[in-house]
């Protein structure tokens, strides 16, 4: 064929194509014209993922659909009316003023907020965002709902979920066969694709400038992957936080992972400064979401949302959203010294994490005087040869830096992530991880086992492997968090304590590879070691208070039945006020009197209630 006849044939693709597509808006959109748009965050689980008790006690995260108010921005401008409701926020909310277990109804309080927002307007478009992929069970029943009872309204959607999803061939039909209320699904960033996407409707744009959307036409998709990413113009759109009053999601649940620092009658928020990671690890999904390298905001855009926050809704904390919020030392130093100077008088935390290298003395000296409260180090391992093969973008000797400055700033709860159960990591190399985190010193040890998601490079090794389950999205989910297996499994009566663990490296040669039944005891070993049983020989009063603090959260709020955190709260109130609470003791020698196993874990290290107990000691 010569070349002429093939572009003659390329160019009649094209023009059917654009015929398709024409009329495929045509039919969804008679009028071409998008007035009125409800977005939607679904619950962050089904019903068979969710604890009753843990949402009473407020243990549940409830962040603000701040994605979707993005989003808005973006249509705003085009005189587009935008609803914003989140359905996860009906679910905690639900739970947490309902009198009573039994006449809690998961489905019900959802459905019936769905149900309201459906009849508030005539809607043109409907929709619905996914960022876990735990979430997905929920996800689908909030778009099949819409389509039972708005047939002929577009429901489109987007997200982290849809994207990794979408875009791994493990995972794409299973996805797509579940998702059959959905006309169409944007990947990636799509702040700059829906703006198109809605000017393509309005006949104001060629079909040709779509991008980043598949539509669905029967059992077909029609796509256009164009990627658009959104630039420092659209990064600096501040969100539409009026379509969400901010006083509710801390209201109902948990925003940031230190909450705990802050009163509970206090209102928090979340704000994105820039996006992206300039780190390319293989365990991590924002690369393949965001792209390659790191967008910022300006400054004066960002202090302008937080001014806004803090005086016109009377936020108090914020919690950055940011994946690599240090990112720029320069830029970085800036916008902490103005959040000074331009007193925006917010308390802060990064809950995401920041890259070790970023955390010099110049800038965490700057990240105290303007607020900061606790932040979370990416360590993963620290084992050298785990961290080149992750490609973790930090040595061990970078790790010990961060920590070393840190330690030097008390005013801050310094939290770290590990990860253990890597492919092919041996016992030497999980034991690398607990000595230098010991070495670190450092306040808390988040500690997960390995939970790869779609489409990333460690998913994709371990599923070739046959090492993954996939049969089911909802069992892809960390062990840990607030809807972890671990987590399941203690609301389900079983401790991860509930193990003998004090020996667990030395069930194997060093170069032996962990066996998998094992995990959960090398994290028993783990948390105990570095998380309680250092804080016996802790004497700095600020550190005691913001443990005191702590402990105090996890009996509470996280772990009511976790013995140790009750032990340690004692001592520590002991310590700082001569002698532990009497509410306490009893509480925690109830634990130890109808446990089957906290007994023998308080005799495996010397502990003992006596040690706390104000009545003993007399």
């Amino acid at each position: 064929m010569s070349q002429v006849a093939q572009t003659t044939s390329r160019e009649k693709q094209s023009l059917d194509k654009d015929a398709v597509v024409d009329q495929w808006m045509t039919d969804r959109f008679p009028s071409r014209r998008i007035k009125r748009v409800l977005f939607l965050t679904p619950p962050d689980v089904d019903e068979t993922l969710f604890s009753f008790d843990t949402a009473t006690r407020g243990r549940y995260s409830n962040y603000p659909p701040y994605g979707l108010m993005s989003l808005a921005a973006a249509l705003r401008p085009k005189g587009v009316e935008i609803d914003i409701v989140s359905l996860n926020s009906s679910v905690l909310k639900a739970a947490r003023t309902a009198a009573s277990q039994d006449v809690f109804d998961f489905d019900g309080a959802w459905q019936a907020d769905l149900d309201a927002a459906l009849s508030k307007a005539d809607y043109d478009m409907i929709g619905v965002t996914c960022m876990f992929t735990q979430t997905h069970d929920a996800f689908r029943d909030v778009c099949d709902r819409i389509r039972d009872t708005l047939p002929d309204v577009p429901v489109i959607v987007g997200g982290v979920h849809v994207t990794n999803a979408l875009t791994s061939i493990a995972t794409s039909s299973q996805f797509l066969e579940a998702m059959k209320a959905v006309d169409a699904f944007f990947v990636y960033e799509c702040d700059v694709a829906i703006e198109r996407f809605v000017d393509v409707v309005h006949a104001d744009l060629p079909v040709g400038e779509l991008s980043q959307v598949h539509l669905r036409t029967g059992k077909d998709l029609l796509s256009f992957p164009m990627r658009t990413v959104p630039e420092r113009e659209a990064l600096d759109r501040i969100p539409t936080h009026d379509l969400g009053d901010p006083r509710e999601w801390s209201k109902w649940g948990k925003v940031g992972a230190y909450t705990f620092l802050r009163a509970p009658e206090d209102t928090y928020a979340t704000v994105l400064s820039n996006r992206g990671c300039r780190a390319q690890c293989t365990f991590c999904s924002v690369r393949n979401f965001n792209g390659v390298g790191v967008r910022r905001r300006s400054v004066q855009s960002v202090i302008d949302e937080l001014l806004m926050l803090r005086y016109d809704y009377d936020v108090k904390h914020i919690m950055w959203l940011d994946d690599d919020f240090l990112y720029d030392k320069e830029q970085s130093y800036k916008l902490l010294n103005e959040m000074v100077r331009q007193n925006v008088d917010l308390t802060w935390d990064c809950t995401n994490g920041v890259l070790a290298s970023s955390c010099t003395d110049e800038i965490i000296s700057a990240a105290v005087e303007s607020g900061c409260l606790g932040l979370n180090i990416g360590m993963e391992s620290g084992n050298p040869e785990v961290l080149r093969k992750i490609r973790k973008p930090a040595s061990v000797k970078t790790l010990l830096k961060a920590a070393e400055v840190l330690r030097r700033h008390p005013e801050i709860f310094s939290r770290v992530f590990l990860i253990i159960g890597f492919p092919h990591e041996t016992f030497r190399q999980m034991r690398d991880t607990f000595e230098v985190s010991a070495e670190m010193g450092l306040d808390w040890y988040q500690i997960q086992v390995l939970q790869p998601l779609p489409n990333t490079p460690i998913f994709d090794e371990m599923l070739e492997a046959g090492l993954l389950d996939v049969s089911e999205f909802k069992n892809v989910r960390y062990s840990g968090g607030t809807y972890g297996r671990a987590a399941k499994v203690t609301e389900g009566g079983r401790d991860m304590l509930d193990r003998d663990f004090k020996s667990v490296f030395s069930a194997g040669d060093d170069d032996d590879i962990v066996p998998k039944h094992l995990f959960e005891d090398v994290w028993a070993y783990i948390n105990f070691h570095l998380n309680y049983l250092k804080i016996s020989d802790e004497t700095q009063p600020v550190k005691l208070r913001q443990y005191e603090r702590y402990l105090d959260h996890i009996t509470e709020v996280i772990a009511p039945n976790d013995a140790l955190a009750h032990y340690y709260l004692g001592h520590i109130q002991k310590t700082l006020d001569g002698h532990a609470e009497t509410e306490l003791v009893s509480r925690l020698r109830m634990l130890m009197d109808t446990s089957s196993f906290w007994p023998s874990r308080f005799a495996d290290f010397d502990l003992s209630v006596d040690d706390i107990d104000p009545a003993a000691a007399a």
